[in-house]
């Protein structure tokens, strides 16, 4: 499985799947679906859908990974060419820092730079001033494209358009045997475990039908899966995610899946969280445990809205979120083998 995984990584790690402008990672998708010969669906909030037959008649469970990663949204454009940006998600320019930054537009890419502005100022250059002087936001950086406004008018980049970092410095890396560095773990390496299930799941058909879910803008507001709830019969939803790693977590970086039992949106379902563990103890496979005040999940977020019945979450240990990040890749391994497990 590990090959198998870190391909994957590889491939999609690369790819440009801002929230909202999900047309990289949705290619790649159906390749590797109809590869799969899975029967996949886009619903018409761009949620990628593969249903697989269960052996017996009950209730159906979705399993859902967000196929967007953070970007920002532009929102000015100035005349010398300066673009202004709006975050879509918890994106802070801090974690990219200065460096290549591309702009999504309807014709394609166009590179740009993430610009902070030189520090050698003082408080007459009020804006960079300020951003030497406190963490920036997005408010104090500004995206390079090498063109003024009408170059860019040209170049076909408007409001509107999303950015991100840059395809140059997107290239992942591996940190030591067990992990995975890269823009966008979150949550490609989701959709990376789900695609491994999936695999497992036409081979091995689940207990009760199962909703394999790609799903679209979970960064701005996990809005695919609300939408996903409304339009689909499933009881259940157990969303695949990262597991951030801090001083007031108990989780460590190993090969163990993490449970989450709560978010800053809403808790999860305590009889389907146990009933996931107890697989998982049927496999041999140990896990850990996590309350977290600042995440959220497509799970919970249906939960909350009351668009599903029971709602969890599996996650593998990841560092630096939000920027680039590093992931465990036996984490992410033991996450297929505790779904499999369950879903059987």
């Amino acid at each position: 499985m590990r090959e198998a995984l870190v391909d994957l990584l590889n491939a999609m790690l690369m790819t440009h799947a801002p929230t909202g402008r999900e047309d990289e990672m949705d290619a790649f998708l159906r390749e590797r679906l109809q590869g799969l010969g899975a029967d996949v669906e886009q619903d018409a909030h761009g949620n990628l859908l593969v249903w697989v037959a269960g052996r017996e008649s009950g209730p159906a469970t979705a399993v859902a990974a967000h196929k967007d990663e953070l970007a920002v949204l532009i929102r000015r454009i100035d005349g010398d060419g300066k673009i202004w940006v709006e975050p879509l998600g918890g994106c802070r320019p801090h974690k990219y820092g200065e460096g290549p930054f591309d702009v999504i537009t309807d014709r394609g890419v166009v590179e740009g730079v993430l610009c902070l502005g030189s520090t050698h100022s003082s408080a007459l250059s009020s804006r960079t001033d300020a951003a030497t002087r406190r963490m920036p936001d997005w408010d104090v950086v500004y995206v390079d494209c090498g063109l003024n406004g009408a170059g860019l008018a040209a170049a076909g980049v408007q409001i509107g358009d999303r950015a991100l970092p840059g395809r140059r410095r997107k290239a992942p890396m591996g940190l030591g045997p067990e992990a995975l560095c890269g823009y966008g773990l979150d949550d490609k390496a989701g959709v990376a475990i789900l695609l491994l299930l999936l695999e497992r799941l036409l081979a091995a058909p689940p207990r009760h039908d199962v909703l394999v879910a790609f799903t679209s803008s979970e960064e701005s507001g996990c809005s695919g899966a609300l939408y996903l709830g409304h339009s689909q019969d499933v009881d259940d939803l157990i969303a695949v995610e990262i597991a951030p790693i801090a001083e007031e977590y108990p989780v460590v970086f190993d090969e163990r899946p993490v449970l989450l039992y709560k978010d800053s949106i809403h808790h999860y379902d305590l009889s389907l969280t146990r009933a996931i563990a107890q697989a998982a103890a049927g496999r041999g496979i140990g896990l850990q445990a996590q309350c977290v005040r600042s995440f959220g999940s497509d799970a919970g977020a249906a939960k909350k809205a009351g668009m599903i019945g029971r709602a969890a979450c599996i996650a593998f240990p990841t560092q630096n979120t939000h920027g680039y990040e590093i992931g465990q890749l036996g984490a992410m391994e033991n996450c297929v083998r505790v779904l499999e497990a369950y879903l059987l």
